[in-house]
């Protein structure tokens, strides 16, 4: 076969995008602090902070629930409309036809509803500081310190499943946002150096470093495996 005048044609180059820039300032963040020292990347924030606590990073973040957002139950129209004659027939056939598309479109919904699956919760702001997060939304700002967290696993770029212990009882969460690599790295330093993802280094997107390399922005961790 003859090959195109200008040759076989090149898989466009991904583009150097504002999570790339998230994830390059993450890694310098995480080599401060493997090596003990204060992170040099800080943010201001409008709420104090406890005593020697730096805020690191801020931006978007949104937030499911894996719940059942029913019971499977529906209410069940039985609306009828009475009529004689040739025009009162088809009226009538119509009514019921109507309500029994309405309630099989409700059981469909309420079996669906009744199913337990990633749901949205809500949105907000997701601070995260050398101690903890904050998560802000427009009903107020909560607090979530490492030791509150009981799991966390990265499951795709800038997406995470956070378990932990809240007021209200146990939570499960998939976070997403451009900082949720950083929240597992501090997270796993501090509470789970022997996680899985910190050993041999998942909890960054595969061939990433090597990429940001040749895009000219060489992130100052060489090691990506940071567990004992």
């Amino acid at each position: 076969m003859t090959p195109p005048p200008h040759g076989p044609a090149r898989p466009p180059k991904r583009e150097w995008l504002p999570a790339d820039t998230a994830l390059w300032t993450t890694c310098h963040i995480v080599s401060d602090t493997v090596q003990g020292r204060v992170p040099e990347h800080r943010i201001d924030t409008l709420f104090p902070l406890p005593d020697g606590a730096v805020a690191l990073a801020v931006g978007d973040l949104w937030v499911d629930s894996f719940h059942a957002a029913g019971d499977g139950s529906y209410d069940r129209a039985s609306t009828f409309v009475w009529g004689t004659g040739v025009f009162g027939l088809a009226l009538a056939a119509g009514t019921l036809a109507a309500s029994a598309a309405g309630n099989a479109s409700r059981r469909n919904q309420a079996s669906a509803d009744a199913q337990h699956a990633w749901r949205p919760l809500f949105g907000g702001a997701l601070f995260v500081t050398n101690d903890g997060i904050y998560i802000q939304t427009m009903q107020g700002l909560s607090p979530w310190t490492w030791g509150s967290i009981d799991l966390m696993q990265v499951v795709g770029f800038n997406v995470v499943i956070m378990q932990a212990q809240s007021s209200s009882g146990p939570i499960t969460w998939r976070i997403t946002s451009e900082w949720t690599e950083l929240m597992f790295a501090l997270w796993a330093l501090r509470r789970h150096p022997a996680h899985p993802q910190l050993r041999d280094g998942s909890w960054l997107p595969a061939n990433w470093l090597p990429w940001a390399t040749a895009q000219g922005y060489r992130a100052h961790l060489d090691r990506p495996q940071l567990g004992t």
